[in-house]
């Protein structure tokens, strides 16, 4: 049975700023921002980057995401950053291939879903040793 009592919202708070900096690091030029924008076919100066209400419901994404993730790690006998690892790792697994759905029926090219599910993986992994390193 879920335990909300057993999470640490603390760590939810960090795993999803560590998301948010993530992503930012990861779409742009520091890891795959050039890849990323070549495989959309847009230029720097095309990128709007979005406003304000953009980075509002990111971060809302980004902790409910991060929340589901701490509620499933109640569900074992104890949370670890092993278990953390492992969860994370799963949850990245099937978001990545939800995701494969839509560009395959978009038509979107290989390298671009490789990156947007790269990211998945790595913020699901990193967020569970986050929450699997202070939650247990």
């Amino acid at each position: 049975m879920v335990d909300f009592a057993q999470i640490n919202y603390v760590a939810v708070i960090l795993a999803t700023i560590a998301t948010m900096i993530l992503g930012f690091l990861w779409y742009t030029p520091v890891l795959f921002g050039n890849a990323w924008m070549k495989q959309l076919g847009m230029k720097p100066e095309e990128m709007s980057g979005g406003g304000p209400m953009t980075y509002i419901l990111t971060a809302v994404t980004a902790i409910v995401g991060v929340f589901v993730l701490a509620l499933l790690l109640t569900l074992g006998e104890e949370t670890t950053v092993w278990s953390g690892l492992c969860v994370g790792l799963l949850i990245g697994i099937a978001v990545s291939a939800k995701i494969g759905m839509n560009y395959l029926f978009e038509g979107r090219k290989l390298g671009l879903y490789l990156i947007t599910i790269g990211y998945h993986l790595v913020s699901f992994i990193v967020s569970g040793i986050i929450i699997g390193a202070m939650q247990g």
